[in-house]
């Protein structure tokens, strides 16, 4: 299988930062946020957008319309 360097790199990057937060996301997020608070400027929280299941037929296949 053949490495690339830059990806490997990417991913010592990664996991020496998951070490740093304890492999903790949410700490590593809240790090992240913590400086926005210094911000002058508004940080935009969009609402998240629902998509809408597909529709199957009888035949379980998706409807289409295709107007």
């Amino acid at each position: 299988m053949l490495t690339d360097p830059i990806l490997e790199e990417l991913y010592a990057i990664r996991k020496n930062i998951a070490a740093q937060f304890n492999y903790d996301i949410r700490a590593w997020g809240e790090y992240c946020k913590a400086p926005q608070q210094s911000y002058h400027i508004p940080v935009v929280s969009l609402p998240p957008r629902y998509i809408q299941p597909p529709t199957l037929n009888s035949s379980g296949f998706e409807e289409k319309n295709m107007s």
